[in-house]
C-alpha cells in the first residue's frame, strides 16, 4: 500500500506508506483470506486498518498485547 499525500486542507483525506513485516503463516493467512473473499490483499489490510482505527475507542481493542495465555493471571514478564 502506498501513495502519496492527497489534497492539502485540514482534514484532507490523504494516503501513506505501510510497511508489514509477516511471519509467513501470517501472510499465508491473509492471501488465503483475501482470495476466499475474493479480494485483493491490500484491500483486505486497507479495510482492517480502517475497522482497527473506527473501532480503537470502543475499549474492545487491545492496547498492550499480553504474554500471558491467561488473561486473568498476571504477565509474569511484566514490570512491577
Amino acid at each position: 500500500m502506498s501513495g502519496s499525500p492527497t489534497g492539502g486542507g485540514r482534514g484532507a483525506p490523504s494516503e501513506r506508506t505501510l510497511t508489514l513485516r509477516l511471519e509467513d503463516f501470517a501472510w499465508e493467512t491473509i492471501e488465503q483470506e483475501s482470495a476466499h473473499l475474493g479480494v485483493s490483499v491490500e484491500d483486505l489490510i486497507a479495510f482492517s486498518v480502517l475497522y482497527y482505527l473506527a473501532d480503537i475507542d470502543s475499549g474492545r481493542v487491545a492496547r498492550q498485547i499480553t504474554r500471558s495465555p491467561y488473561p486473568s493471571r498476571p504477565d509474569p514478564d511484566a514490570p512491577l
